[in-house]
């Protein structure tokens, strides 16, 4: 029974997902988002599963002082970190409120039919717009600006990520009035956060950049040991690169100007041909592999061959 209902599931699923593409009814497609909706909990659930995996092949390995084990704690200690800065942990406990903008009388006062906007900010990097004008610093005194008696929109945000952007669309401010609006502008936490996107800005995005300029020299190193003209594939093999690598750069047109153009040839006519052969391949074995699944034929996601 562990494995018939297993097997039952995917086939009454994968069944009826071919089958909604040729039933019209608004029914089947309710199903059908249902089903997708289950999928991305069974996705998220997985992503679990690779964390507790991640945790399982390396914690061993820190406790056994096995070679590269301070590497380990390096990798266990930047996952923790990024998981802990991608929650939004200004949204735990937050009540939601009605506007962030608070209005309030100022000295003073204006004429009979005009008033006074002044925009005070908790950030002192913070920009103002009203009424879609281009933002403004405020500065430390606030953002001053006369204007007409009624209702305006105005959003207050700080360049760049990191921080909640208000907005009220409905400032209300009376006729000869001096208004005061300050803004409470929350750091944020999460994808979009501060943190978050320093950490990718300037820690990964850097070491990623390093690993892949390094991985430029291995396969430079690799191709010099494979480009072999031993028969006449490896020969055209090599005889295309070369002709590619030099097309690339400025040295390929200043010797002559139909290197660049044959290089462009080779990767949109036979390369495109060769790539769209694979991916077609590729697409019938999945879809073999699915109706392999679906039929019960594979069943090596059950734990047997």
């Amino acid at each position: 029974m562990k494995r018939q209902l297993p097997i039952f599931l995917a086939f009454l699923a994968g069944t009826f997902a071919i089958a909604e593409f040729f039933i019209p009814a608004t029914g089947a497609r309710d199903i059908m988002t249902k089903l997708l909706e289950f999928a991305q909990v069974l996705a998220a659930s997985a992503y679990v599963l690779g964390g507790l995996s991640v945790l399982q092949v390396n914690v061993p390995h820190i406790q056994r002082r096995r070679p590269d084990w301070v590497y380990k704690i390096v990798l266990l200690a930047g996952a923790g970190l990024m998981i802990a800065v991608g929650v939004r942990w200004h949204t735990f406990g937050a009540q939601p409120e009605p506007s962030q903008l608070a209005v309030t009388p100022g000295p003073g006062s204006a004429p009979a039919g005009q008033a006074v906007l002044v925009v005070v900010a908790d950030n002192e990097r913070a920009e103002a717009s009203i009424d879609g004008l281009s933002f403004v610093p405020i500065g430390t005194t606030g953002l001053r600006r006369e204007v007409t008696p009624g209702t305006h929109s105005v959003e207050v945000r700080v360049p760049g990520a990191g921080y909640a952007r208000v907005r009220d669309e409905a400032v209300v401010v009376p006729d000869g009035a001096t208004a005061t609006l300050r803004a409470r502008l929350t750091m944020e936490w999460g994808p979009s956060g501060r943190v978050y996107t320093w950490l990718v800005d300037h820690v990964f995005a850097p070491c990623n950049s390093t690993m892949f300029a390094l991985l430029a020299f291995f396969i430079a190193s690799a191709a010099f040991r494979a480009f072999r003209a031993r028969n006449v594939e490896a020969a055209l093999l090599l005889g295309a690169a070369i002709i590619i690598m030099i097309g690339r750069v400025p040295l390929g047109r200043a010797i002559s100007e139909m290197l660049p153009w044959l290089s462009d040839w080779i990767i949109d006519v036979p390369n495109n041909a060769g790539r769209r052969a694979i991916m077609m391949g590729a697409a019938l074995g999945a879809i073999a592999t699915g109706l392999r699944v679906i039929l019960g034929l594979e069943r090596s996601h059950l734990g047997r061959d």
